[in-house]
């Protein structure tokens, strides 16, 4: 009988300690548990960095040269191009406006803005939607300078620079024609089947026009033998712009 009793003991008392554990143990969990959820958000710090795109493919040795000269880090984006480039550059300080006006005084960046939350995948995807897009480079003389760029949609975006007769940023929507010839233009003629570069190096004062479509880019200073169907294709664009009284 003593025996009995002294065995329900133990098992009471074992019984009781087990318990005091579990329960030692969860609310041990459950501490966790609250530091975990106590933990701050921690947000990124953009104060000095800046997203860029790269204008041309023959000069982003050239633009990547200028940011390493200016102390100035770039790391590449994750963006399948293989004409443009788009980079997010580290800056040596926070002055992030500074910057911007003084990157946008080179000729080889496209674009300059802040970087921020969701802003690389706004201009990758920017990007993207370009159908094709022109731009017309500086000369000794009075050389228009600007560039036009049209979206999938038929939003026009151009902005003039120098000699136009309308500068800064204009956009518009192509008509549903225009458009429609435009792409059947663009889908008669594959851009593979142009040279990179039509060019005489010898003569010296002469602009560039830089017609980028899909993942071809091709460089005109010497339009002497340019195929026809290249002209036909920068003649329709700039036709376009003088009816909309952007060019003189």
């Amino acid at each position: 009988m003593k025996y009995i009793l002294f065995s329900l003991l133990v098992f009471l008392l074992s019984c009781k300690t087990s318990k005091k554990v579990k329960e030692g143990a969860s609310s041990t969990s459950n501490q966790n548990k609250e530091i975990i959820k106590e933990k701050p958000n921690i947000k990124k710090d953009y104060s000095r960095e800046l997203v860029v795109v790269l204008k041309h493919e023959h000069n982003n040795k050239e633009a990547l040269e200028l940011l390493k000269n200016s102390s100035i880090e770039w790391k590449d984006v994750d963006y399948n191009s293989k004409i443009t480039k788009i980079g997010i550059i580290s800056l040596p300080d926070n002055q992030r406006e500074v910057w911007i006006k003084r990157l946008e005084k080179q000729n080889v960046f496209k674009k300059v803005i802040k970087n921020g939350t969701g802003v690389v995948d706004k201009v990758i995807k920017k990007e993207e939607n370009i159908l094709i897009s022109l731009s017309k480079t500086a000369c000794f003389g009075d050389c228009p300078v600007y560039e036009v760029s049209i979206e999938k949609d038929g939003k026009l975006i151009f902005n003039g620079r120098k000699y136009v007769k309308e500068k800064g940023i204009h956009i518009f929507s192509l008509e549903a024609n225009q458009l429609k010839n435009l792409k059947n233009l663009l889908d008669k003629n594959n851009f593979k089947n142009f040279k990179k570069i039509y060019d005489n190096p010898k003569i010296q004062d002469l602009s560039s026009t830089i017609i980028t479509y899909g993942n071809d880019q091709i460089k005109i200073r010497l339009w002497k033998n340019l195929p026809e169907k290249l002209i036909e294709i920068h003649e329709y664009i700039v036709d376009i712009l003088y009816k909309k009284m952007l060019l003189e």
